[in-house]
């Protein structure tokens, strides 16, 4: 007997919940100054994205996986996220503060194609600091 996943959609209600990162999605953390440049570069070419203004970070839903090839050294301040790790996640109708909310609300798709967001995030790291050491333009 198969038993079927449902598939994940955000909290509802007034309150963000605690949720595990790697059994939905993974998780791409980047600090603002760079996730700002990376959503204008991506366009609507993105999925949903949660802003933690406390933390000052934006974080971007991918499908399970999807990082594990990314060279990180390229992507210095950006993390990814798996199984290990919890985030909060704003209700479905939260985009507005003080708290965790959603910079891109929920719409047709939650999650980011991992090959653009990892493009936009390296433009937008370059662009912040600079050519890395041996990374390839």
């Amino acid at each position: 007997m198969t038993t079927e996943v449902e598939p994940w959609t955000p909290p509802s209600g007034r309150n963000a919940q605690l949720q595990a990162a790697g059994r939905w999605w993974d998780v791409v953390r980047a600090p603002r100054f760079i996730g700002k440049r990376a959503l204008e570069l991506l366009g609507d070419d993105v999925g949903a994205v949660i802003e933690n203004p406390f933390d000052g970070v934006l974080y971007w839903l991918i499908p399970l996986g999807a990082a594990a090839e990314w060279d990180m050294s390229r992507l210095p301040h950006l993390q990814v996220w798996g199984a290990t790790a919890y985030i909060e996640v704003p209700s479905v109708d939260c985009r507005r503060g003080p708290g965790v909310r959603w910079r891109v609300p929920p719409r047709d798709r939650c999650l980011t194609d991992p090959a653009a967001l990892h493009g936009a995030l390296r433009t937008a790291t370059r662009e912040a600091l600079g050519p890395r050491e041996g990374a390839a333009r």
